[in-house]
């Protein structure tokens, strides 16, 4: 399944409210892919530092340990959306070419799993993210770089929000279009 302009149910506030959640996940995608850049630019800045000037910048480690965690949560939501989430579905592939309501309906299940699963995930970073702030938790060494944790933390919660959404909103696309059979635009 891809996107939100192609999973859908054939009822329009539902259908809308999936273009608008995959409009929110790309753009959170899009300040994802921005930071890879940026973080790139870090590490050659740093390396040209370190090579010709015998000078390296301060906590780059630090800031690509925690950029990657913040990456992946920006664009995990947006991975589901547009069906690159790893998953295999060969089987329901097949159920799909000959059932395709009942594949839907078990589409629709392994997609509310997803969403506990997410929340599962989202309460444990909400307990880390109230951590983080509480203790004034950092990273690096004091006097030579630090950096607080509590925005990289905060982006995970946001970011596992953004993919429990995306599960929840495609488990219930997809019952709606094993009820009613719904636009057969699949994929």
């Amino acid at each position: 399944m891809a996107g939100a302009d192609r999973l859908r149910c054939g009822w329009r506030p539902l259908d809308g409210a999936a273009r608008l959640l995959d409009a929110a996940t790309s753009a959170m995608n899009a300040v994802g892919t921005a930071w890879i850049l940026a973080l790139m630019l870090l590490i050659n800045a740093d390396v040209v530092g370190r090579g010709a000037f015998g000078n390296p910048i301060n906590g780059v480690p630090e800031m690509v340990s925690l950029s990657i965690l913040g990456i992946v949560f920006l664009q995990l939501a947006n991975t589901l959306s547009v069906g690159r989430l790893t998953r295999s579905d060969a089987i329901l592939g097949a159920v799909r070419r000959r059932l395709p309501r009942l594949a839907d309906g078990i589409d629709a299940a392994f997609h509310a799993t997803g969403a506990v699963m997410m929340g599962i995930v989202l309460t444990s970073a909400w307990s880390i993210y109230e951590r983080s702030v509480a203790r004034g938790e950092f990273v690096g060494a004091v006097g030579n770089f630090t950096a607080p944790t509590w925005p990289i933390n905060l982006i995970v919660v946001v970011g596992g929000a953004a993919m429990l959404l995306t599960f929840a909103m495609r488990a219930l696309l997809l019952v709606a279009r094993a009820i009613t059979g719904g636009p057969n635009d699949r994929a």
